[in-house]
């Protein structure tokens, strides 16, 4: 009987429906927000904040392989 709550948190989470939970995702305020998140300057954006991830990667696996 230990997989039933498993097994019924997989089922719901299957069948689970959308939520509507955003009542202001068409208002004038989040086409603002999006325009500003999503406008000329996201790839550089984006690159800045993934740059430091292969810098944090070389670390972990350097330490993890020449570290006791």
């Amino acid at each position: 009987m230990r997989g039933v709550p498993t097994i019924g948190a997989a089922v719901m989470a299957l069948s689970a429906t959308p939520a509507y939970a955003c009542t202001l995702c068409h208002s004038r305020i989040a086409e603002d927000v999006r325009a500003t998140v999503f406008g000329p300057g996201f790839w550089g954006d984006a690159a800045t904040l993934v740059s430091p991830v292969p810098l944090l990667v070389t670390a972990v696996v350097v330490m993890r392989r020449y570290l006791p």
